[in-house]
């Protein structure tokens, strides 16, 4: 490491504690086998010997996408907030009343407004007649507030294909997610997402809202479409012991701004890396809204 680098990996951590320590932004973490990562980005897993550098060129080149983003499901789009959406979410939500899994009947039991209105079949016409005032921005809130929800809750016929991928706030509960499985081969990306103060736009059309999660102690943070690798600080192979930062740290000048809008990345070849994963589906974003695209393989 040189010394410029040095001094902007110092000036790096040292203004990322600063903003979250003034609650401007949230550390958060994703924890995984490595045998997972692997196949998100096409690259051979094997337990003593996987490719460490072709997986750093391709996740701080196309960042970790949501289960959405890896199957040819023909589900509704991260930008498409029609009617039939929202007739999927109340159908989502009525099988999700009917799992028998401690934590959510404990959940539906602490919010008993919204299992009421998502019970009742008769309030499919209320919901999407008040859905009918509200602005195209308005209805993504709202839906993706609901899909939050639906994505903690693991919906049947959504889990497999939600728009959101799960991260917690605790690097300890990223860790135990890390081991669910028994691997041997752990992963934990490091990661921070700005905190926006957004207006509560359900509360605004009177519809049904609920306090915490289902497994509100994984103090989850769902984020909507995949961790952009901007937002990625680097990953962490807790087996190996190892830790790589993101590289394009090292390659500009760290500020404020480099938090609130991510880090620079020449993605001048970002469609031929993208290719070489099993992605079916990349997103972009400029900063307020999110739409999918597609490569010709």
């Amino acid at each position: 490491m040189t010394n410029q680098e040095l001094t902007r990996y110092n000036d790096f951590l040292f203004i990322q504690l600063e903003l979250m320590k003034k609650r401007v932004i949230q550390l958060i973490y994703r924890g995984d086998s490595l045998e997972n990562l692997c196949e998100k980005l096409n690259v051979y897993f094997d337990n003593e010997q996987t490719n460490i550098s072709t997986i750093l060129e391709r996740l701080f080149m196309v960042g970790e996408k949501a289960k959405r983003f890896c199957t040819d499901d023909e589900n509704f789009e991260i930008d498409d907030a029609d009617n039939y959406v929202f007739e999927k979410i109340m159908k989502y939500f009525k099988t999700s009343l009917k799992n028998r899994n401690r934590n959510i009947i404990t959940f539906f039991d602490r919010n008993p407004t919204l299992k009421s209105f998502f019970s009742n079949k008769q309030n499919k016409k209320i919901f999407l007649d008040i859905l009918n005032h509200a602005s195209t921005r308005e209805r993504l809130a709202i839906r993706n507030y609901y899909l939050t929800l639906l994505h903690q809750l693991a919906a049947i016929n959504y889990k497999n294909k939600s728009h959101f991928v799960s991260t917690s706030s605790e690097y300890k509960i990223a860790e135990k997610f890390s081991k669910s499985k028994g691997n041997k081969n752990r992963i934990i990306l490091h990661c921070w997402q700005p905190l926006k103060m957004a207006r509560n736009i359900a509360k605004k059309y009177n519809l049904p809202t609920y306090i915490l999660g289902p497994y509100h102690y994984q103090k989850e943070f769902s984020i909507l479409g995949g961790i952009l690798p901007h937002y990625i600080a680097g990953i962490e192979f807790t087996h190996l012991k190892e830790f790589y930062p993101n590289p394009n740290i090292f390659k500009q000048n760290i500020s404020d701004e480099t938090f609130f809008y991510g880090l620079d990345i020449d993605q001048s070849n970002f469609e031929e890396t993208f290719l070489l994963t099993n992605y079916k589906r990349s997103l972009t974003t400029d900063g307020f809204d999110i739409w999918e695209n597609t490569f010709s393989r």
